[in-house]
């Protein structure tokens, strides 16, 4: 199998791409989708254990089906970007992710397992061809793009936490409450088709940006750059998707009632979107960005501690503490498959890797902290090993963070 992502250049130097406005619409509601489907299964988790019988463990297999597909796929996701078009491909995902959210509305727990499993696969999609469309399509605004992008995976999921429960309590069916979300979908899709044109849209690399040839995953695998960018990435992922399908369930188990989970993640993520925003712009102006890496691993410590073990009074100050974390890291950490790479070709194969190693590791997240609460009987345990985590990102972070590229390591 030739595992070289090899994108054409032709519409990458066509003048008439769309302006800037629109790829920020596309870019902002294609990025909207690319959480809710996942996240909002943790708001109506104690409906859907309570219909089908599922146990803690079962439960967090749930949120993690949509991680396996994006182990299973991301390896695969560039070479599809380049036969079919990275933009082209996109729209197909968006339309795969309605298909997902349909299958989920059969009465059926397997059907539940299938729908998470297509919609995780959509979602791949987007999680690795939009910092590729990018770097090809707007390289000369690939700060205030990606600084859209990282925010839309905030702005998702903040949504989520803030309205799905009203949602099932409004209509008195977790079904349509997660039905509901479909919305962004039929919003995103008129908005990206401006960047499909006439013509197949692919990840070409700018005119005079192309280095060394093609960029193979299997080459960059043996690289301790790559590794570095991977294991900051999959720190972030195991955390995001464990606390948000866990942090509701552990503040009913600590007595601070069902809305405090919800509060709190709106408060991380409405937190996190100025500062993914700010971050994504800064570090594409800075030659280091080891900054950005500390600041994120120490306020994702800091703050995932302080949700867990303060009270409830100090619930809000923490959440702000672990969203400025999180707003940090992921700022940064969607950036560095640009920021480590002269070309499209480099961010598609880096950022595929990184996606895939670091969603392996981050997919027994959710499951692993039922399982360790099965056994212990207490969230305690999963807190502690979150927070010691966090130093091995750290380091990471800072052989990520320095001016080297992909392609010169080749």
């Amino acid at each position: 199998m030739n595992n070289s992502t090899v994108f054409s250049t032709a519409d990458s130097r066509r003048p008439s791409r769309p302006a800037l406005w629109v790829a920020i619409l596309g870019v902002l509601f294609v990025g909207l989708n690319l959480r809710p489907a996942i996240t909002s299964v943790a708001f109506v988790l104690p409906q859907i254990r309570s219909d089908y019988a599922l146990g803690a463990t079962a439960a967090g297999l749930l949120t993690t089906v949509p991680l396996l597909a994006f182990v299973l796929f991301s390896l695969q996701v560039p070479r599809w970007g380049r036969k079919s078009g990275i933009a082209r491909l996109i729209l197909v995902a968006l339309m795969l992710l309605a298909v997902g959210f349909a299958i989920r509305m059969v009465p059926s727990a397997t059907a539940l397992f299938i729908g998470m499993a297509v919609c995780g696969a959509a979602i791949t999609v987007g999680n690795v061809l939009l910092p590729a469309f990018i770097k090809s399509r707007y390289p000369d605004h690939g700060g205030i793009l990606t600084g859209v992008y990282t925010v839309s995976l905030y702005a998702g999921p903040a949504l989520a936490s803030a309205l799905t429960v009203p949602m099932y309590q409004a209509t008195g069916s977790w079904r349509v409450a997660l039905l509901g979300w479909g919305i962004l979908i039929v919003i995103a899709i008129p908005l990206w088709l401006p960047q499909i044109g006439r013509a197949r849209i692919t990840g070409g690399v700018p005119a005079g940006q192309r280095v060394g040839g093609t960029v193979k995953l299997r080459r960059i695998f043996t690289r301790p750059l790559a590794w570095s960018v991977t294991v900051y990435f999959a720190v972030l992922s195991v955390l995001f998707f464990t606390v948000s399908a866990w942090l509701p369930t552990m503040f009913v188990a600590r007595g601070f009632g069902e809305a405090a989970g919800g509060t709190a993640l709106t408060t991380v993520n409405l937190v996190a979107i100025p500062c993914a925003l700010v971050v994504s712009i800064l570090v594409h102006r800075s030659t280091n960005q080891v900054w950005a890496t500390t600041i994120g691993s120490i306020g994702l410590a800091v703050g995932i501690a302080g949700l867990y073990f303060g009270s409830q009074s100090s619930m809000l100050l923490w959440a702000t503490v672990f969203g400025i974390g999180h707003g940090t890291a992921t700022g940064i950490a969607f950036s560095l498959a640009m920021l480590r790479t002269r070309t499209a070709d480099g961010t598609a194969a880096l950022g595929a890797m990184s996606q895939t190693a670091g969603y392996t590791l981050s997919a027994i997240g959710p499951v692993g902290a039922g399982l360790l609460h099965d056994l212990t009987g207490t969230w305690s345990s999963l807190v502690i090993l979150l927070v010691l985590i966090t130093p091995v990102q750290c380091v990471a972070g800072f052989m990520a963070g320095r001016p080297v590229k992909l392609e010169d390591q080749l």
